[in-house]
């Protein structure tokens, strides 16, 4: 093991050991070099920086500017320079001012500045390089995210393990989560809470977050390592009411030292820019010597793996949240039409004339809904939509179909749901 390896790892030791059992080899093997950054950071203030690979004159960095002509309000910094590992400096800071407005009951000493990710995917990624080894159990709930399968079950070699969430009726329940962490025998789980959810486009109610952060502190007191990972990519798009704090925050504020709570969030769809690929990872620890340590081994994961984020895109996002006025009522003008949307999407799904053909399952914010379908199969249905109604849906498995109401316009999502009820029709038929 590298030896800055084992000087983390000594620390984490005598600071928080339930911390450094719960990575993986590789968590506990990762460090931040003392490399090409470390020295050039150093050198930053030298009249001749020779240490950093970019191309500079006399007037700061060289740069095309028929590409700088793209970008209207940042300077050639904003746009050119590389990004440390860990994202811009101001960037984080005001990320982390937006998370504690968001999350009045969450103090900034209860969690790490927010380390800059590659959007949220890669949030995840990072999470089970820095946690998860070959057999370790993460807990999914049974309507999920299709790539967690990827990230943990193909690249790391998880044991999934999955939980209903709805009952025969389509009812959201914690039951199945409950009863789930319960019956847990391992020392350690990673346990993946995505609200509001995709595929389903549920968020809990104060009293079912309530449900599921006592569950998961039960367990905790057993001596079990629970790592929680909130994949809150849809976060504040709530059009009921809910819970309308992140689950992150609930769950640092138990303050079990075997629960660790881990936030991923970003720019992408809170503020409509998915290709941007801003996202953001925040661990709930309240120790100093564990959130620098945690930071310098996010660092060298990131380091190794992209090295960097895109500059243009941090600088972007920086720039928007500095410049809040305009911005936030762009934003709550497109959360309006998305709410909007959903509000006719659950006058069509719960009419009398189409219990025979589907079961909606509860929906209260978000992107998407879900239904399963009744007496035919999903795919088929799913390619029958597309061939004679230029309809496109996503077949989920062999019943359920997920609808993204949130690309279809509100006058059109009637027509929709009356050919989607037309096409089942036709195979029931």
């Amino acid at each position: 093991m590298n030896p800055l390896a084992l000087t983390l790892n000594e620390q984490l030791m005598a600071q928080n050991p339930n911390l450094l059992d719960m990575m993986s080899d590789l968590g506990k093997n990762m460090y931040y070099p003392k490399g090409i950054l470390t020295q050039s950071a150093e050198a930053k203030a030298t009249d001749y920086n020779a240490t950093i690979g970019m191309a500079t004159n006399r007037d700061g960095m060289m740069y095309a500017d028929t590409l700088y002509d793209m970008f209207n309000h940042l300077s050639p910094e904003e746009v050119f320079a590389y990004a440390p590992p860990q994202g811009l400096e101001a960037l984080r800071d005001l990320w982390l001012k937006k998370v504690l407005a968001d999350n009045p009951d969450l103090q900034a000493a209860q969690i790490t500045r927010p380390i800059v990710t590659n959007a949220l995917t890669h949030g995840l990624s990072l999470v089970g390089d820095m946690f998860v080894n070959p057999g370790d159990t993460v807990l999914l709930p049974a309507h999920t995210w299709g790539n967690y399968n990827l990230i943990y079950g193909v690249r790391h070699q998880a044991n999934i393990q999955k939980y209903p969430i709805f009952d025969e009726n389509g009812h959201y329940t914690t039951q199945g989560l409950v009863d789930t962490l319960q019956a847990v025998k391992q020392d350690k789980i990673i346990l993946i809470l995505n609200y509001p959810n995709n595929p389903t486009g549920y968020t809990p109610t104060v009293d079912e977050v309530r449900t599921i952060v006592e569950a998961v502190d039960e367990l905790a007191k057993r001596g079990v390592n629970v790592i929680t990972v909130v994949d809150d990519a849809y976060f504040g798009l709530f059009y009921e009411d809910v819970y309308t704090q992140s689950i992150f925050t609930a769950l640092t504020n138990v303050n079990n030292p075997h629960i660790l709570p881990i936030r991923l969030d970003g720019a992408t769809k809170e503020f409509f820019a998915w290709g941007f690929r801003v996202g953001f990872i925040t661990f709930g620890l309240s120790d100093a010597a564990s959130k620098e340590i945690v930071e310098a081994k996010m660092k060298g994961l990131i380091r190794s793996n992209n090295s960097n984020g895109s500059t243009p895109s941090h600088s972007a996002v920086r720039y928007v949240l500095e410049n809040p006025e305009q911005f936030n009522k762009d934003i709550q003008d497109n959360i309006d039409t998305l709410e909007a949307r959903y509000h006719v999407t659950k006058e069509m799904v719960y009419k009398e004339a189409y219990q025979s053909l589907w079961q909606p399952y509860d929906f209260n914010s978000g992107y998407f809904m879900a239904l399963r379908v009744k007496g035919i199969d999903a795919e088929t249905l799913r390619k029958h939509l597309i061939d004679q109604y230029s309809i496109g849906i996503v077949a989920l498995n062999n019943t359920d179909i997920r609808i993204a109401f949130s690309c279809i316009e509100k006058d059109d999502i009637p027509y929709v749901f009356e050919k989607i009820a037309q096409g089942i029709q036709d195979l029931q038929n």
